[in-house]
């Protein structure tokens, strides 16, 4: 998650990687036996929650910035 947060923090992302984030998310959330899990959880889905706008707004603006970067295509695990 945080690789996934750094990249859309520089915008150098891509828009499904917001989803891919949230999912993540929920897979983590709940399935552990570990309170820590959904503490990490909970903040991620919160911020895409009330901040997805913002977020896919630096990545269009990175974009826009750097047109000569291809977009990382990235892997499901």
């Amino acid at each position: 998650m945080v690789d996934i947060l750094q990249r859309i923090k520089e915008g150098n992302a891509d828009f499904a990687e917001i989803d891919m984030l949230e999912e993540l998310s929920f897979q983590i959330e709940g399935h552990t036996i570990c309170a820590l899990g959904d503490a990490a959880a909970w903040p991620v889905q919160g911020l895409i929650r009330h901040f997805r706008d913002e977020m896919e707004d630096r990545i269009d603006t990175y974009k826009a910035a750097h047109p000569e970067i291809n977009v990382r295509k990235f892997v499901s695990y």
